[in-house]
């Protein structure tokens, strides 16, 4: 089975990503930010990868961040793009989809406002809790994918056609 990452990114207006989260798996996840945001850091998250997962803009944001082309290396899928193909939602905020799959937040202060996140980064205290929402972002895209794949029995073959381009 080819092997897959989820990511999920916080940056600032303008594209300058500040925290990036991971998850080859619930057990194998982690950040990257501070010191160690950095873009040979993050390639080696990459090595032996065929999948990158992601929920809206995230694959292109690092892509400008870094100036790499992710697309032409990877099969980069937009989850967001793969849900509205497959079923109806009032909304499709990853937060709203969790909750039509049976999967809830502890951390739900940022699904409120997004200014926030800006502003908690900067203040020690409130980065533990930044970091949390955004390691319970992955994790739980990760576990809506897995929940909604096997619901519409969504294969590799889809993916492949739906892959970002």
């Amino acid at each position: 089975m080819p092997r897959s990452i989820f990511i999920d990114c916080e940056w600032y207006i303008g594209g300058d990503i500040f925290l990036i989260g991971w998850a080859y798996s619930a057990r194998s996840q982690g950040q990257l930010y501070d010191a160690t945001l950095t873009q040979s850091k993050f390639m080696r998250l990459l090595g032996g990868v065929s999948y990158i997962y992601f929920y809206g803009p995230d694959v292109g944001v690092i892509e400008r961040h870094w100036n790499i082309r992710l697309r032409d290396k990877f099969i980069c899928i937009n989850l967001l793009k793969v849900f509205k193909h497959h079923f109806q939602a009032d909304s499709y905020k990853l937060a709203h989809i969790e909750v039509m799959f049976g999967i809830y937040r502890t951390e739900v202060e940022y699904k409120k406002s997004v200014w926030m996140i800006w502003k908690d980064w900067t203040h020690p205290e409130r980065k533990q809790r930044l970091l949390k929402y955004n390691r319970e972002d992955v994790i739980n895209m990760m576990r809506l994918w897995i929940r909604v794949r096997n619901h519409f029995g969504i294969q590799n073959s889809y993916l492949i056609q739906e892959k970002l381009k």
